[in-house]
């Protein structure tokens, strides 16, 4: 399928609209592609999890608490 065989469908502002633009190519991607593109995105949103769990832990140590001495 060609670029444009893939706007064919598509109506007017869609050929202009980027997320439209983008869902059509994805149409045309391999099957393995797609696969490795869940996976990838899978693995990015794991690491951002990780980073922003790391960021809690590293907030709360930063605290101070109040101690009487008299």
């Amino acid at each position: 399928m060609t670029h444009d065989e893939a706007q064919e469908g598509l109506g007017p502002e869609c050929r202009i609209c980027p997320l439209c633009m983008g869902l059509a190519t994805l149409r045309q991607a391999r099957p393995e592609a797609m696969e490795h593109l869940l996976k990838a995105g899978a693995e990015l949103l794991l690491a951002l999890r990780a980073a922003l769990d790391s960021a809690d832990g590293l907030r709360g140590a930063a605290t101070l608490q109040r101690i009487d001495i008299g």
